[in-house]
Protein backbone atom coordinates (compact mmCIF):
# COMPACT_ATOMS: atom_id res chain seq x y z
CA UNK A 1 0.00 0.00 0.00
CA UNK A 2 1.22 3.18 -0.92
CA UNK A 3 -0.57 5.42 1.78
CA UNK A 4 0.10 4.34 4.86
CA UNK A 5 -1.76 6.21 7.84
CA UNK A 6 -0.53 8.44 10.36
CA UNK A 7 -1.49 8.37 13.86
CA UNK A 8 0.67 11.87 14.83
CA UNK A 9 -1.82 13.12 12.01
CA UNK A 10 -5.18 11.25 13.07
CA UNK A 11 -4.36 12.56 16.93
CA UNK A 12 -3.88 16.38 15.52
CA UNK A 13 -6.86 16.16 13.33
CA UNK A 14 -9.52 14.49 16.38
CA UNK A 15 -7.96 17.31 18.56
CA UNK A 16 -9.12 19.94 15.95
CA UNK A 17 -12.69 18.95 16.33
CA UNK A 18 -11.99 17.07 12.13
CA UNK A 19 -14.30 14.14 11.34
CA UNK A 20 -14.13 10.52 11.94
CA UNK A 21 -15.32 9.55 9.11
CA UNK A 22 -17.11 10.71 5.95
CA UNK A 23 -15.22 12.13 2.53
CA UNK A 24 -12.90 14.35 4.96
CA UNK A 25 -12.94 12.23 7.93
CA UNK A 26 -9.60 11.68 9.09
CA UNK A 27 -10.10 7.80 9.66
CA UNK A 28 -11.70 6.97 5.72
CA UNK A 29 -7.81 6.19 4.52
CA UNK A 30 -7.50 4.05 7.62
CA UNK A 31 -10.97 2.03 6.82
CA UNK A 32 -9.66 1.97 3.35
CA UNK A 33 -6.46 0.33 3.57
CA UNK A 34 -8.52 -1.90 6.27
CA UNK A 35 -11.10 -2.83 3.56
CA UNK A 36 -8.51 -3.31 0.62
CA UNK A 37 -6.16 -5.44 2.69
CA UNK A 38 -8.93 -7.79 3.55
CA UNK A 39 -10.42 -8.10 -0.10
CA UNK A 40 -6.67 -8.83 -1.05
CA UNK A 41 -7.02 -12.05 1.43
CA UNK A 42 -10.28 -13.56 0.06
CA UNK A 43 -8.91 -13.60 -3.34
Amino acid sequence: MTNEFDLEQAINALQSGQDLTGKYGFLTPLIKQITEAALKGRT
